[in-house]
């Protein structure tokens, strides 16, 4: 089952990787893209990215999530710059320095926890067209920082962050 599974998976690969190439240059350079984006520990969710003010990206993530009594809900947002970016006849490849922010409110068995979070980050992304779409795939690391709040105690937060997205432009 494995094995199946497994020609099945490359088999689509390169069929959709054949179209991509056989394709006449594909047009990469899009305003707006949505996808999922996601970094350590909990944040993440569905994202949006405006790209038509470059080499200024902004970015908005959102999640919301019920569960009976229990519920999180996270909103982000983030504005990137361009400090070098490539235009391939292929590809886009561009390295950016971010700030982002995040906000989470989440309540678990009548337990409420509030999150701010603030951070800087470094990162990359790679658009490519995948079957006459252009996908991209970024990846940033970074350090953050900000506030919890549980219950009535409040405390600190600081550490490093990775994350990770893909999004669809159009």
């Amino acid at each position: 089952m494995k094995r199946f599974l497994f020609v099945i998976i490359c088999t689509f690969l390169l069929v959709a990787f054949s179209f991509s190439t056989h394709a006449q240059k594909p047009n990469l350079n899009k305003d707006f893209g949505i996808g999922l984006q996601g970094a350590t520990p909990e944040f993440g969710g569905v994202s949006f990215r405006y790209t038509g003010l470059a080499p200024l990206y902004l970015q908005t993530v959102g999640r919301i999530i019920l569960n009976d009594k229990d519920s999180d809900h996270m909103i982000g947002a983030g504005v990137s710059y361009a400090i070098f970016e490539h235009h391939g006849t292929w590809n886009i490849s561009r390295l950016y320095f971010t700030l982002e922010g995040a906000w989470q409110y989440k309540s678990e068995e009548d337990m409420l926890t509030t999150t701010l979070a603030a951070g800087i980050a470094f990162g990359g992304e790679l658009v490519f067209s995948l079957g006459g779409i252009p996908l991209g795939l970024n990846v940033e690391v970074g350090q953050g920082f900000g506030r919890e709040t549980y219950e009535s105690d409040t405390k600190g937060l600081a550490g490093v962050y990775v994350g990770m997205g893909i999004h669809a432009y159009f």
